[in-house]
């Protein structure tokens, strides 16, 4: 792949401040948008793109995370080959059948969901977790509630609920609205390792970049979500920060335990959704596909419709035009299917070398990083509806617009990282 020239990250600034407007633009009550909140956040966001890409010491810390990441899912790799054999030996390894996304990554899901697990018993997940919900309350002007709730989607998924349940009556459409954008547009650490096991052969330094990818998009969910739907109303927990909950397990055995049988249920629910979603957006493809062809349009499908509305927001978010139609073709699978198979897609294209610009690899990676699709909606605003069932109605009335307000945070992460991006090979593997 080529080196992008430079003044890609000027298009990637100018993108930043567009997709901000655009989602002001697409917002409510306009005129009581918190100014502070919005440059807070862009500076949050700068300096952690800053500090990943140009300061020394951050990119030592990147390679030191993504090695241990690595290192991790390698012991993850162990119970899945005993389980599995031959079938869990990966791509370019002697023995392989090539890669199987459900024996070698999907299983993932479960040794990670029973690592959570741990760290939450020893209580080591609750400290990370309030030292970010503390930053976002005292920075960003966001409630306790939802500065919790925000904090705690950069490391679970769903379960992350469960943290602000004891708040979830008296929350105020605002803050509803900010968690289900962040929901939507951050990854759990469960499922980050099915991400790095799909990318990792051809990105090697993948691991590291979509941690910072999914802590960057916290506080732009929060900027997007403030845009869109700023503050009306009174937050019970305004201007003070609230503590998780301590350990809820019995003990470390019983962590390991519920942990792991929570991954599987995890992995049951994704594998359901790839293959619902993948057959039913094939035959809607179909009928598309057919009804086209009557009209005298030739090869029209949902995806095709999603990749040419994606393409603009692809170049603005820094990408050069020579690869924007392939990183808009992945944004929209993203929404329509899950990010799994975009992931998949993306490291496809990276075998074959299709891409001209290593630049336009690293920005779909930080972009795809979000679990910014159709499914999550009801995935989110069921388990929030569930734990306050006096709210679903609302919280579905504001399910799709939160998918859009992730669509946008996940774009500005993709920003951050197309403004501070230099270098080619640099990025994808050992920076020189």
């Amino acid at each position: 792949m080529q080196e992008a020239p430079l003044y890609y990250n000027l298009v990637s600034a100018g993108g930043l401040v567009a997709i901000c407007a655009l989602a002001w633009l697409t917002g409510r009550n306009r005129r009581q948008v918190r100014l502070a909140t919005v440059f807070w956040g862009l500076g949050i966001m700068l300096a952690m793109g800053a500090l990943v890409f140009t300061v020394p010491a951050g990119r030592v810390g990147l390679l030191w995370l993504n090695r241990a990441l690595v290192a991790l899912l390698d012991h993850a790799q162990a119970g899945i080959k005993f389980v599995f054999g031959p079938l869990a030996i990966g791509p370019g390894q002697e023995g392989s059948l090539g890669f199987i996304l459900g024996i070698q990554a999907l299983p993932t899901v479960i040794f990670f969901m029973a690592l959570t697990a741990l760290l939450y018993q020893a209580g080591i997940m609750q400290k990370v977790v309030s030292l970010f919900a503390r930053l976002f309350v005292r920075t960003l002007g966001a409630s306790g509630a939802e500065s919790l709730g925000v904090a705690s989607n950069i490391f679970v998924g769903v379960e992350s609920a469960g943290m602000v349940r004891p708040f979830l009556p008296e929350l105020t459409r605002s803050e509803f609205f900010c968690l289900l954008t962040a929901c939507m547009a951050t990854v759990a650490s469960t499922t980050l390792g099915v991400y790095v096991a799909t990318l990792r052969g051809v990105f090697p330094n993948i691991a590291g970049h979509l941690v910072s990818a999914s802590v960057i998009s916290a506080p732009a969910a929060i900027v997007v979500a403030k845009l869109m739907e700023p503050e009306t109303g009174q937050p019970v927990t305004a201007g003070r920060a609230v503590d998780p909950e301590a350990g809820r397990y019995g003990g470390y055995m019983e962590a390991v335990t519920q942990g792991s049988m929570d991954g599987v249920k995890l992995l049951v629910g994704i594998v359901a959704l790839l293959i619902s979603f993948l057959s039913l957006v094939s035959l809607a493809n179909g009928i598309v596909g057919w009804l086209g062809g009557l009209a005298g349009f030739e090869g029209l499908s949902i995806s095709g419709i999603l990749s040419y509305a994606a393409w603009p927001l692809a170049v603005a978010m820094g990408v050069p035009p020579a690869d924007a139609g392939q990183v808009a073709a992945l944004l929209g699978e993203r929404v329509l299917v899950t990010e799994i198979p975009a992931y998949v897609k993306l490291g496809e294209i990276m075998r074959q070398g299709s891409m001209v610009y290593a630049r336009s690899a690293l920005l779909a990676s930080y972009a795809l990083c979000g679990f910014a699709h159709v499914g999550a909606v009801a995935i989110f605003v069921g388990g929030y509806g569930a734990l306050a069932p006096a709210r679903l109605g609302e919280l579905s009335r504001l399910g799709l617009k939160a998918l859009w307000a992730a669509t946008l945070a996940t774009l500005i992460t993709g920003c951050v990282a197309g403004i501070f991006a230099s270098g080619g090979g640099g990025l994808l593997g050992n920076p020189s």
